[in-house]
C-alpha cells in the first residue's frame, strides 16, 4: 500500500494533509507513533501536525488533527486552510465544510494575490471567554481577560480564551524601543512555563504575543502546545484577533492584517449578538506531493519517499513573504525564521 501525502502551508505553519480517517491507514496504537515520525525533520517528511480528511463524498469532510508530538487537537487554523482549499479544488467549489468533533469549519475561496497565491478563509466556531472547561485553574465558565497570574508571567496581563482549543494572548503596549517590545526568548520563556504547570494551564494552551504595529495592524507569534514556536499559529491569529476586541482596542468586525514570520493574514469577528465567530483569511499554497510505504513511518527511519513539488506556488509565495519580512523589520521586530522544508 503506498500512503499519499500533500504538503500544505498556510504562512509557511506547514500541515501534512492525508485522505482518509486516522484508523483508515494506522492502527490506533500506531498511531501516535506514526505522525511523530511523519513529523520529525530529521527523519521523517517535517511538519507541524497532520491533518486526516475523510471525504464524505457531498462537499464536506470529516477532518482530524494531530500535533507533532502525536497527540489530537481540536484545531489547527492553518491546517484548516491548506485541508480546505484541496477539498475546494476536489470539488471545484467556492465553499466546503469540514467537520472536527461537534464544530464545522466553512472554508471558502478568497481568491489570488497578485503574485500569484492562493488565498481562503476559514470560519471558525464562536471564541468562548469563559469556557466550561477552564484554561486557568479554577475559572470555570468565568473570563480571565487583562488578568495577572502569577503562574504565566511576572509582570505580563493575559487573557484566556478558547477558538476552540485552548489559548493565553498577551497585548504589549508602547512601540518599537521603548523597553516593551516583543522578545522572542520572552515568549519561549512563557510558552514552556505554561507548557510545565498543568495544575495552573491543567488542559495546556498556546501562547500568543501580540504586537500592535497600527491601529488595524499587529504582529503576531505563538509558542503552540506540543510543537514549540512555529512560523504562524492560525488560531493563535484568530485568538489574538479577538482579544483585541474584547479590550476594546478594535471594533469586532474591522479586518486586522496580522503579520507572522511565516506571512500574513487577515482576521475579523462576525457578530451575531454576543457571539463573536472568526473569521481568519490567508494563503493556502501546496508544497508538494510525497508517496511512501506507511511501514517507513513505525521503523527508525530515516523514511524513503518520492516528492513532487509545486515550484510554482513555492516560488509565488517565497515573493510574498519577502515583502511581508521586510515590513516587520522596519517595524523594529526582531524574529526567527526556519523555513520548513521543501516550502
Amino acid at each position: 500500500m503506498v500512503l499519499s501525502i500533500t504538503k500544505t502551508h498556510g504562512s509557511l505553519n506547514d500541515i501534512l494533509v492525508i485522505d482518509g480517517a486516522p484508523t483508515d491507514h494506522f492502527a490506533e496504537a500506531d498511531l501516535a507513533r506514526a505522525v511523530r515520525m511523519l513529523c520529525d525533520r530529521e527523519r521523517g517528511l517535517g511538519a507541524d501536525g497532520v491533518y486526516f480528511v475523510a471525504d464524505e463524498g457531498d462537499g464536506t469532510a470529516r477532518a482530524y488533527f494531530h500535533n507533532p508530538d502525536g497527540s489530537a487537537s481540536l484545531l489547527c487554523g492553518n491546517g484548516m486552510r491548506g485541508a480546505g482549499r484541496l477539498l475546494l479544488d476536489r470539488y471545484g467549489a467556492e465553499s466546503v465544510v469540514l467537520r472536527t468533533g461537534p464544530y464545522a469549519f466553512t472554508v471558502r475561496d478568497a481568491g489570488t494575490t497578485g503574485h500569484g497565491v492562493r488565498r481562503v478563509s476559514v470560519e471558525l466556531p464562536p471564541v468562548d471567554f469563559g469556557p466550561a472547561e477552564p484554561i486557568v485553574a479554577g475559572a470555570a465558565g468565568r473570563p480571565v481577560v487583562d488578568a495577572a497570574l502569577a503562574a504565566y508571567h511576572p509582570s505580563r496581563r493575559v487573557s484566556a480564551v478558547a477558538v476552540p482549543n485552548s489559548h493565553l494572548i498577551t497585548v504589549l503596549g508602547g512601540a518599537p524601543g521603548d523597553g516593551d517590545a516583543y522578545d522572542e526568548a520572552e515568549l519561549v520563556a512563557t510558552g514552556t512555563r505554561v507548557a510545565e504547570d498543568p495544575e495552573a494551564f491543567p488542559i495546556g494552551a498556546n501562547v500568543s504575543f501580540v504586537r500592535p504595529l497600527a491601529p488595524t495592524e499587529v504582529f503576531v507569534r505563538t509558542f503552540e502546545r506540543g510543537a514549540g514556536l512555529t512560523p504562524s499559529c492560525g488560531s493563535g491569529v484568530a485568538a489574538s484577533r479577538a482579544v483585541l476586541s474584547r479590550l476594546g482596542l478594535v471594533d469586532p468586525e474591522q479586518p486586522v492584517v496580522v503579520r507572522n514570520p511565516g506571512g500574513v493574514a487577515r482576521s475579523w469577528m462576525q457578530v451575531d449578538g454576543d457571539r463573536w465567530q472568526p473569521v481568519l483569511e490567508g494563503n493556502a499554497t501546496k508544497a508538494y506531493v510525497a508517496e511512501l510505504d506507511p511501514a517507513e513511518l513505525l521503523g527508525e527511519g530515516p523514511v524513503r519517499y518520492e516528492s513532487t513539488p509545486f515550484a510554482e506556488e513555492n516560488r509565488a509565495f517565497a515573493a510574498f513573504n519577502a515583502e511581508n519580512l521586510a515590513e516587520l523589520k522596519a517595524a523594529g521586530v526582531e524574529t526567527t525564521l526556519q523555513p520548513p522544508s521543501g516550502v
